[in-house]
């Protein structure tokens, strides 16, 4: 038996660094997928294929997190198998444009397993989990995209709480533009947290300014008013180079695209490079974002 399951990957609109300290965020899922097949075999070995690395085959016993099947390894461990089985994953997801490949991947293979394992999970708390252990850090918001689709409003539960999700009707048209490099969610959000333990206060204003102008931003969007929304867009590109991930090259993309007609403009992501995202209509050069309206798909 075989299950090949597949999830989007995704693009913050807004609320990046701010989702983290528990404010709302709003995240979509991106009409580009990625897919693991997976299938039982009869030993203990683990054999890993995809496009992007060179075939890894290992065993149960000898199940490594780490490398570039991590996320896949992390994933067949979380179901403590008896058998051996075979990985193999293929995405459509555009690596220039940093889109979540990674939630993406983690969100499919635990539905491939859970699956195939026949047992039941919450897909998007264990990637979470996952997530947190490989990367230390991060929201969820983009394993929330992935896992249910469309436009995702969320949020993190307090106190180990699960994490809120819910859908956002979403009309408007949404581009993308790398920016020619990229550094790691990871570092990004450890040179920032260095920052905020240096200056706690200026960075506790800040961190709230961000909340409130995403929860704003939310409210707007949900409303489906679109001269408020681009405001509020605008105006979090503005906290986010004074939260420092933002840099001259990100600032000229920015520009760019308000100056080719777009709504608004900003840092998509946790910055220090990756994309900028355009709002309304699609200025020269960048690229289309549009939506996958379902997330996780499971064909057996």
């Amino acid at each position: 038996m075989s299950v090949t399951a597949s999830a989007p990957g995704s693009v913050m609109i807004i609320g990046e660094h701010a989702v983290v300290q528990g404010a709302p965020a709003l995240v979509a899922a991106i009409d580009q997928r990625a897919r693991v097949t997976v299938k039982k075999r009869a030993d203990r070995q683990v054999v890993f294929t995809s496009e992007i690395a060179s075939p890894l085959e290992t065993s149960l016993d000898d199940l490594r997190v780490a490398g570039p099947y991590r996320f896949l390894a992390a994933a067949l461990k979380a179901f403590e198998p008896e058998h051996g089985v075979d990985v193999k994953t293929q995405s459509d997801i555009d690596p220039t444009l940093g889109l979540g490949s990674s939630a993406a991947i983690t969100i499919a293979a635990l539905g491939a397993f859970a699956r195939l394992y026949e047992r039941p999970i919450d897909v998007h708390s264990r990637a979470l989990g996952i997530v947190r252990a490989i990367q230390g850090r991060g929201s969820g918001a983009d394993l929330a995209a992935s896992f249910q689709g469309g436009v995702v409003r969320y949020q993190l539960g307090e106190a180990g709480a699960p994490a809120h999700l819910s859908p956002v009707p979403w009309p408007y048209e949404l581009s993308l533009k790398y920016v020619g490099y990229k550094t790691p969610t990871g570092e990004v959000l450890e040179k920032v947290a260095r920052a905020a333990a240096a200056q706690p206060q200026r960075y506790e204003t800040l961190y709230r300014e961000m909340a409130e102008l995403s929860a704003f931003a939310c409210d707007a969007a949900q409303r489906h008013e679109r001269a408020a929304f681009a405001r509020a867009l605008d105006g979090y590109q503005i906290l986010m180079a004074r939260l420092g991930v933002s840099e001259p090259a990100l600032d000229a993309l920015v520009e760019e695209a308000r100056a080719g007609g777009a709504d608004a403009a900003k840092i998509s992501g946790s910055g220090l490079g990756d994309c900028v995202l355009a709002f309304g209509a699609r200025p020269p050069g960048f690229a289309p974002a549009p939506l996958a309206q379902k997330g996780l798909l499971i064909d057996a």
